[in-house]
């Protein structure tokens, strides 16, 4: 069994594919965290909290008389007041304005089969335990999934008010573990538009460390999720933990270093702005969070995540179908295109490969800018010089499946819709809503806006033959304010948006289940586990240089795995970074997700266009690596390094394949030699590049020294085929 209670010692072990993670009810009736890391036994009741207090901080007794220090306490959830100091995790008040809740558990259950999330995206699958316990009248639910097919579990609160007046829900995070007394070193990802996971490392030193987003969407600033190691903890050594929020807003994930020395870990919904009020019978569910966890540094990590997704997460139908090899018209030519334009792209590229075109924004309703048309989901006949049935009709003739954009979550104020509805966006009362890229959010938690974007997107969907959505959000929420809310639920308006996101999704997707949606929010603004449940992919940024796509590319791979990130070759030199990037190069660093390209196909030359073909080819013979295979980075494009290295190899260590770029070519350069790994060390292995054959054992540690053409942003790739296949 993946989870047991004993009894006698009344503490809670779960066991995972590859950890075990503990936790116990001590006799005040609280949850002690014990233990969480590699598979251990059920013998982890002497780890329980066992200080006697101290005189000089407030404590807590049980009937015996055993005194407790609740700042030292590492428990399963935090309240504030009641003796804890340190950051809680959660925060309720109650009628008479109190804060405090002394919470006690009352029982649990363990459930086979996992039981859905109510309107929020969770993993699909795994024994489940919820434990329960009671305060002033309110019922708290921690819930616990074991995965089978990772070293993770799943964490989520439910919070139901049972008494009789209302109970306000000021903070809920969806998980707190406790980390023990030793020199921890965080990683996370930040960055910006156009920067996206950047990766990035601290020490967690006396205080509180925490990522956050305020914006109503996870952000391009911050990604949900946080890695922490040991000092000696690298890419694949050592001991290494991971947290991933699966939530599309405002969230926050601290660490907190007690004055005891410990790391509380902790983190969901972000408190700024947020309350909700739960009125006698109703109930408040948290997202869910991914714990997961390796000893075999943060790839390791990155691999318990990955496999997670892939295999609970990820929409089924999706996960290790081929992708589409498409071609994107917006860097090619933004808004300005005509029919004839667009034709010349697809013939230019027919019988390449490329097997998908996909028409981006300004199709639709007064669409040649940012300024006007968002929200008329009505095909431009005028721009398009006829019905988009006969531009889909031209890509079918041209052996090609034909994709379209949609943003609809947005509206222009120059828009039909806005005209129409001015009061469906939300907007601030009696001050001039904050627009960006000169739009406004619509609603969502209005129910007949969600209506009309679901019915007005299907219809087209449906009234055309689409294949591949890319779906777009191009801004952060500036406003707090829902005209569709009472004055004292404004603090719910972020999460309700969020909620009414997840209806949208579930709408449309359900009513196109053969559809490849892609997501995308200015690039990466929304990168989270929870858009992987609806859509299998992500447009991961706007930048899209290969050289500056290694950084982006490598932080990304942290959580989420290559064929989430869709990567596109685009044109050189780029038209953000102006960097003279080799064409082979741009398809090697885009063939590391799934692929595309991403550029006006009329200006490829006859060279390039006939380098294609290939390029395809080579992705799809390996393409079962970016679905499935294992990561292993090797050589980060941060602090200072010249070099981007990773190397995937298949489950059944058949084959793999290692991609290096070098940045740049600078005068007698010292060697620099990469050391496979993941390979099976009594396998022989052929390296078609280097005409040699080795055993798997002599290529990880012999290494290989990779010799480049002259000039800046060249790669080399190796593909490594056991011998005799």
């Amino acid at each position: 069994m993946a989870i047991h209670f004993d009894e006698a010692s009344r503490v809670f072990y779960l066991h995972s594919k590859g950890c075990t993670y503990a936790f116990g009810i001590n006799s005040l009736g609280m949850p002690e965290h014990i233990y969480f890391g590699s598979p251990v036994g059920e013998d982890l009741s002497f780890g329980k909290y066992s200080q006697t207090g101290r005189s000089h901080v407030a404590i807590r007794t049980d009937e015996t008389g055993k005194a407790y220090d609740l700042s030292a306490m590492p428990q399963e959830f935090h309240t504030p007041y009641g003796g804890d100091f340190h950051t809680p995790s959660l925060v309720l008040s109650y009628a008479n304005g109190s804060r405090r809740s002394d919470f006690t558990y009352t029982g649990f259950e363990i459930l086979e089969h996992k039981p859905a999330l109510k309107g929020l995206p969770a993993l699909r699958e795994g024994q489940t335990l919820a434990v329960f316990f009671a305060a002033k009248g309110v019922k708290l639910t921690l819930s616990y999934t074991v995965s089978e097919k990772a070293a993770a579990i799943a964490r989520s609160m439910k919070i139901e008010n049972l008494g009789s007046t209302p109970v306000r829900v000021e903070k809920a995070h969806s998980f707190a573990f406790t980390l023990p007394n030793l020199a921890w070193k965080a990683v996370y990802l930040t960055g910006a538009s156009g920067a996206e996971t950047h990766w990035q490392q601290t020490s967690l030193d006396r205080g509180v460390f925490t990522l956050d987003s305020k914006r109503g969407t996870t952000s391009a600033a911050m990604n949900p999720a946080l890695a922490v190691g040991l000092p000696e903890t690298g890419e694949n050594q050592g001991q290494a933990y991971g947290v991933n929020l699966i939530y599309s807003g405002s969230w926050s994930i601290s660490a907190d270093r007690t004055s005891y020395g410990s790391v509380r870990v902790s983190g969901g919904i972000s408190e700024f702005d947020f309350s909700w009020l739960l009125e006698p019978g109703e109930s408040f569910q948290t997202p869910e969070a991914v714990l997961a966890y390796s000893n075999e540094g943060f790839s390791g990590l990155s691999r318990q995540f990955h496999d997670l997704y892939r295999e609970s997460l990820i929409p089924r139908q999706f996960v290790k179908k081929p992708r589409p090899v498409i071609i994107n018209n917006w860097e090619g030519t933004r808004f300005l295109f005509t029919l004839e334009k667009l034709k010349g792209m697809i013939s230019r590229v027919a019988g390449t490969g490329i097997d998908t075109f996909v028409l981006d924004d300004g199709w639709f309703g007064k669409r040649d800018d940012a300024s006007s048309g968002l929200g008329d989901w009505f095909v431009n006949e005028k721009k398009l010089g006829g019905p988009l049935k006969d531009l889909i009709d031209f890509t079918h003739g041209k052996g090609m499946r034909f994709g379209l954009w949609f943003e609809p979550e947005m509206v222009n104020k120059d828009s039909d819709l806005y005209r129409a509805h001015p009061d469906w966006v939300i907007r601030t009362p009696e001050e001039e809503p904050v627009e960006a890229r000169e739009q406004l959010f619509l609603d969502l938690t209005r129910e007949e806006v969600r209506s009309f974007i679901a019915d007005t997107v299907n219809a087209v969907i449906r009234s055309h033959e689409i294949d591949y959505v890319k779906w777009d959000c191009n801004r952060d929420m500036t406003e707090g304010y829902s005209l569709a809310l009472p004055p004292h639920r404004q603090k719910e308006l972020m999460h309700r948006q969020v909620l009414g996101v997840y209806d949208l999704f579930q709408r449309i997707v359900e009513a196109n289940p053969n559809v490849l949606f892609e997501g995308c929010a200015s690039g990466g603004s929304r990168y989270d586990p929870a858009i992987l449940y609806y859509f299998p992919q992500v447009w991961i940024s706007d930048q899209t240089d290969a050289p500056a796509r290694a950084k982006i590319q490598y932080g990304a791979s942290l959580c989420y795995p290559l064929s989430s990130q869709s990567c596109h070759v685009t044109e050189s030199p780029n038209r953000r970074a102006k960097h003279l990037t080799p064409f082979g190069a741009r398809a090697d660093m885009a063939h590391l997700g799934a692929t595309g390209y991403e550029l006006d196909a009329t200006k490829l030359t006859d060279e390039e266009l006939s380098r294609i073909p290939g390029q395809v080819a080579a992705y799809r013979a390996d393409e079962d690596l970016v679905l499935e295979g294992d990561l292993y980075r090797l050589e980060a494009p941060v602090g200072g390094s010249n070099y981007f290295a990773v190397c995937l190899v298949s489950k059944d260590k058949t084959k793999g394949k290692l991609t290096v770029m070098r940045l740049q070519e600078n005068f007698n350069e010292p060697e620099r030699k990469l050391f496979p790994r993941g390979l099976d060390p009594q396998v022989r292995y052929y390296v078609p590049e280097l005409d040699r054959t080795m055993a798997g054992n002599s290529w990880m540690h012999f290494g290989i020294c990779p010799k480049f053409p002259d000039g800046d942003y060249e790669t080399q790739v190796y593909h490594f085929r056991k011998e005799n296949t």
